[in-house]
């Protein structure tokens, strides 16, 4: 069904005033199918001359995204201009109930139309994207590496099917392309070598091959680079003068393996049970952390009385 009120790709960052005219130009999708009501609904506002907008560029493309056939689906997708960012995109397209339905998109870095491969050769169609998740976690923008995602599209519903066996094949063979084999050693040219491995031990667990990825990373991750993130060992109730926030000496670095396997834990890559064979179980790291700032800040107490 049409986003009541909304924009299907992007709102309007300066929106009209009450009684108004609208301060950009906008796009808007009509559909007509044959024994069904129209649908209308803007897209998004556009960059036009100097004047204010949301997206610099607008496609649009019809495909048959479901195998079994019926009416064509309408592929939208724009460009939201800025650093780092982004094509937003949704498909338009009547769900089981013959009802249109708009089926949003996860968002893509730069300028471009979302990939959609039939990877088997069966009539279907699928979206190969990247995920995006991985940006900044491990490494800077410009050295982050995203793993492969592949999504299914049936009517009115997007799934993720990336390690469905069916599409095995096709990630086996993006792997060989795009990573080294298990002994070989990471690509010279990647100078944030961390972000390069989350990648690489997401997609191995994607393939099933957990274990052989983890190995890999431990080998070569960067031991000189610490994962970015930080635990208190004082309880935050204790408020040091001068400090806001945890005060340096009682920040404790989360070593990169660790951060790596609960992020990937998070993100649905691994299984509670596998984080826990890697050696890091969620549950216990909490625990132990907890007595750690228990005695740290029983420590502070003792020092500081009143």
């Amino acid at each position: 069904m049409p986003l009541k009120g909304k924009a299907m790709l992007m709102e309007a960052s300066n929106p009209a005033p009450a009684g108004g005219e609208p301060p950009c130009t906008v796009a808007t999708l009509v559909l007509k199918a044959p024994g069904h009501p129209a649908f209308r609904q803007d897209i998004a506002p556009l960059i036009t001359g100097d004047d204010g907008g949301m997206l610099g560029t607008l496609r649009l493309a019809l495909y048959h995204l479901d195998k079994r056939g019926g009416p064509l689906q309408v592929l939208l997708s724009g460009y939201t201009m800025g650093a780092h960012c982004c094509t937003v995109a949704a498909i338009v397209g009547l769900d089981d109930t013959d009802q249109w339905r708009v089926t949003p998109l996860p968002s893509q870095d730069g300028d471009g139309t979302p990939v959609v491969l039939d990877i088997n050769h069966d009539g279907g169609r699928q979206f190969v994207l990247g995920d995006q998740q991985f940006n900044y976690v491990f490494a800077s923008y410009a050295w982050s590496v995203l793993p492969v995602v592949i999504y299914d599209y049936t009517p009115g519903t997007l799934r993720n099917v990336t390690t469905q066996p069916a599409y095995a094949p096709f990630l086996r063979a993006g792997f060989r392309r795009d990573f080294p084999a298990f002994r070989a050693p990471p690509p010279p040219d990647r100078k944030d070598i961390n972000g390069f491995l989350a990648a690489y031990v997401a997609n191995s667990a994607n393939l099933g091959q957990l274990r052989s990825g983890w190995m890999y990373m431990r080998h070569w991750y960067d031991r000189r680079v610490d994962s970015g993130q930080t635990w208190c060992a004082l309880d935050p109730s204790v408020k040091v003068r001068g400090a806001e926030g945890c005060p340096a000496p009682y920040q404790r670095k989360v070593s990169y393996p660790q951060a790596l396997a609960l992020f990937l834990l998070q993100t649905g890559y691994i299984t509670h049970a596998q984080c826990v064979a890697l050696g890091y179980d969620p549950e216990k790291i909490v625990r132990e952390q907890a007595a750690v700032q228990a005695a740290t800040t029983a420590r502070w107490h003792a020092a500081h009385p009143g």
